[in-house]
């Protein structure tokens, strides 16, 4: 019944997983797991469950249990229909993915060898890498069905430079490329498969929101930024006198210090499209530390 209300078999599992916890907790009135993505929904149906008593009490702690769990299944559900509704193409995952793939128990077996290795080394190394077409802000025509809108580098705002970024998303190349770098050391999904640029939702959105959850799964994960580097490549605009800015939105999202975040700028020599400021890309390395 669970495929004919739309649910893949990718899906099936959690959702199988909060339904079995929520007899569970119907039946021995225990504390239900699927109260945490009720919560981070905002439900304000679920109330925390304690160990049942007896009579009465355990008795309402189950029915609460149960309302706990029925509503982690509808959220799930929402967030599915808003995915499916959004027509998502072949390889499109939605935000909320990247949990789905993190690796299965402590340790795995190499198949050649037999060794058995951690599936959470000490360290972990991502690259991410991002270009986007510039255009100029006051010729509307040129840019389709895209509105006009002003560059966006590492989260500051170029309001008197002319061209803008063409993107779904206000187009941050540092943003997006430190994003994939995260995703990429965790071994998930690309920044396109979770936040496809066909979902209206994302249209003209703050990358900041993608950064974050990057960096909320790079937690989830018991990681933390070791060190940061970013190669910005654009021939205009001129980028020194804002990197102090951008430094800083990088140390404020990555929840880390200015020591381990670095950011470069250079020009292409006048070369191709990014050195006749047709476009501007950027590149970023990083390094994830085991918390």
């Amino acid at each position: 019944w669970l495929k004919l209300l739309g649910f893949n078999q990718r899906q099936l599992c959690p959702l199988l997983l909060t339904v079995m916890a929520s007899i569970a907790a119907f039946t021995l009135g225990s504390s239900l797991p699927g109260h945490t993505l009720a919560a981070r929904h905002g439900s304000q149906a679920h109330r925390p469950v304690r160990p049942a008593q007896c009579g009465a009490e355990s008795s309402g702690l189950r029915s609460r249990a149960l309302e706990a769990g029925l509503v982690a299944l509808l959220c799930s559900r929402r967030k599915i229909l808003l995915r499916a509704s959004d027509g998502l193409r072949a390889g499109d995952l939605g935000e909320n993915a990247g949990e789905s793939y993190f690796p299965e128990g402590s340790e795995q077996t190499v198949e050649a060898t037999g060794e058995i290795l951690p599936t959470e080394p000490a360290m972990r190394i991502g690259h991410g890498y991002d270009i986007h077409r510039m255009l100029p802000r006051d010729d509307p025509e040129a840019w389709g069905k895209v509105a006009p809108q002003p560059a966006v580098i590492g989260g500051v705002t170029f309001d008197e430079f002319p061209l803008g970024v063409v993107a779904h998303s206000d187009g941050d190349v540092i943003y997006h490329s430190t994003t994939d770098a995260i995703l990429g050391a965790l071994g998930l999904p690309d920044i396109g498969q979770l936040f496809p640029d066909n979902d209206p939702r994302w249209r003209g959105a703050d990358s900041e929101q993608f950064f974050d959850e990057a960096v909320r799964l790079m937690k989830l994960r018991g990681y933390r930024v070791g060190n940061v580097d970013v190669t910005i490549i654009a021939e205009k605009p001129r980028l020194a006198a804002k990197k102090p800015a951008m430094k800083e939105n990088l140390v404020r999202i990555c929840q880390t210090i200015p020591a381990r975040v670095n950011i470069k700028a250079r020009t292409h020599e006048k070369l191709d499209s990014v050195g006749e400021c047709r476009a501007l890309e950027c590149h970023v390395c990083i390094m994830l530390e085991r918390v």
